[in-house]
């Protein structure tokens, strides 16, 4: 099946470009799916996964839209403004968009860190959540001696050796130490599929666990593969082990 997809750019609430990319069935759709990228990643997210998944739920009859957080991709904006919260604002910001074109039917997907944004984010529009190697506890990124760092100079550089280095702000640690993300998450009971790679070293798939234990739907599941890795394995075998990832969304939002 042939998919359209086009660039928009839009304002954030603090007067900032947001911009992403909008893939849709040609036929049209009234269901969206809204894709979060993790820590300094971008819209198109590790070997371009997010371009792939995209267009595989288009082709399954879901518009997708998939954008770069503030100081990430194609953001004009530094790095050092990024904190959980102008993450939750900026995808926020674009629930509004999907529901000004026309989308009814909204579904929140955050890959890492920006599973940890779509848990923060979910409110009485999101049908369902999916977390990608989500993270219920970003507190495993608090390095004290670099927390330090931040609060003497109000940043400090962050490498993520994949990417070039980054202002990671002292706001963000304090984000990262105040907020309870799941006990924010429950305010909701939101339909959520946490999916895991059981060979995941960066985040632990005991997190993913977690974040279905505090869901109050009966629906919400944890898949756990055995085999991946925290990027599902995509720089060693493409997207073998990614179309499980795939067909588990699918799946699920097939569901609703």
């Amino acid at each position: 099946m042939s998919v359209l997809s086009s660039e928009f750019q839009l304002k954030s609430r603090e007067n900032y470009d947001i911009f992403g990319i909008h893939t849709r069935p040609l036929k049209g759709s009234k269901k969206c799916v809204i894709l979060c990228h993790g820590t300094c990643s971008n819209m198109n997210e590790c070997n371009n996964a997010y371009v792939y998944l995209a267009k595989a739920l288009a082709e399954a009859g879901y518009g997708v839209l998939r954008f770069d957080f503030i100081g990430c991709g194609k953001s004009e904006v530094d790095y050092i403004h990024y904190t959980l919260r102008s993450a939750v604002s900026d995808t926020q910001d674009v629930m509004r968009y999907a529901q000004s074109l026309g989308y009814e039917i909204l579904h929140l997907l955050g890959w890492s860190q920006g599973g940890t944004v779509v848990l923060l984010s979910a409110d009485d529009r999101i049908t369902s959540l999916i977390t990608l190697a989500g993270a219920s506890d970003l507190s495993i990124m608090v390095q004290k001696e670099k927390y330090q760092l931040a609060k003497q100079h109000g940043y400090h550089w962050y490498d993520p050796g994949y990417t070039k280095p980054v202002r990671l702000s002292k706001e963000w640690y304090e984000d990262v130490l105040s907020i309870d993300v799941l006990k924010e998450y429950e305010k909701h009971s939101i339909p959520t599929l946490a999916i895991h790679g059981l060979q995941d070293n960066i985040v632990d798939p005991k997190y993913s666990t977690e974040i279905i234990k505090a869901s109050h739907h009966p629906d919400s599941k944890v898949v756990l593969i055995e085999h991946a890795n925290h990027i599902f394995n995509l720089l060693d075998e493409e997207y073998r082990t990614f179309d499980i990832v795939v067909k588990e969304t699918l799946d699920w939002l097939n569901a609703y």
